[in-house]
């Protein structure tokens, strides 16, 4: 995987700066989101994505995509911003369909396309959250706890890695061609995979990330 900005966030303690920082400008080249949104968007489909994004924060559900600008839509598919199934609208992080990573809410369940997704979610929701999926490499069941700032807990900081495994030669849609490979995998059944994050270092990348929907929820 291969990402430009800072993060804008403290990775949590044990997190190695620079790996953060390398994943994350992996992660930007990889799929620039922020800059597609911020530099490619026209004002109008702007401000589509921000309300698709505000609908899901506020409901915790996938908005349907009637009531929005059907030409905006376009044009946010078209840049990779968002994915429409069944006519429900899907907002990385957020995610329409059921996928071997549900993340726990106290009023809904989510299902996250990748473990950076999940990562992300209860920051964004301001909310805690309990991951559950299985390593991507064993299958053996894999549990995650997170509080609304998206930290994760001291005792729980070794239970598993976050691997990038390489799923397409060219990553045209996030949703199939980089977030399958983004998993949960245990420690032990790491070994021989690429590139793998700490839990810390994967959450630090992950907020940071998704830092500019904050910023555009904010200055509304």
């Amino acid at each position: 995987m291969d990402m430009p900005e800072n993060p804008t966030n403290e990775p949590q303690a044990n997190a190695d700066s620079q790996r953060v920082l390398a994943a994350l400008m992996g992660l930007h080249r990889a799929f620039p989101l922020e800059r597609r949104i911020s530099k490619e968007a026209c004002d109008d489909t702007r401000e589509t994505y921000l309300a698709v994004l505000l609908r899901w924060i506020q409901t915790g559900a996938p908005p349907l995509t009637t009531g929005f600008d059907r030409e905006s839509l376009d044009e946010l598919a078209a840049l990779d911003a968002i994915f429409i199934v069944n006519e429900q609208i899907g907002c990385p992080p957020f995610n329409v369909a059921k996928t071997d990573i549900q993340v726990h809410f106290p009023h809904e369940t989510l299902h996250a396309l990748s473990a950076l997704d999940a990562l992300a979610m209860p920051r964004l929701l301001d909310a805690p959250a309990t991951i559950e999926t299985r390593c991507a490499m064993s299958g053996e069941a894999i549990s995650l706890t997170l509080t609304k700032e998206g930290e994760l807990r001291a005792a729980e900081m070794d239970t598993a890695l976050v691997a990038f495994q390489k799923v397409a030669n060219q990553v045209t849609r996030y949703t199939f061609d980089l977030a399958p490979g983004i998993r949960f995998v245990l420690p032990q059944h790491a070994g021989g995979l690429g590139q793998t994050l700490s839990l810390s270092e994967a959450a630090a990348v992950a907020n940071a990330f998704y830092t500019f929907q904050r910023k555009l929820i904010n200055g509304r």
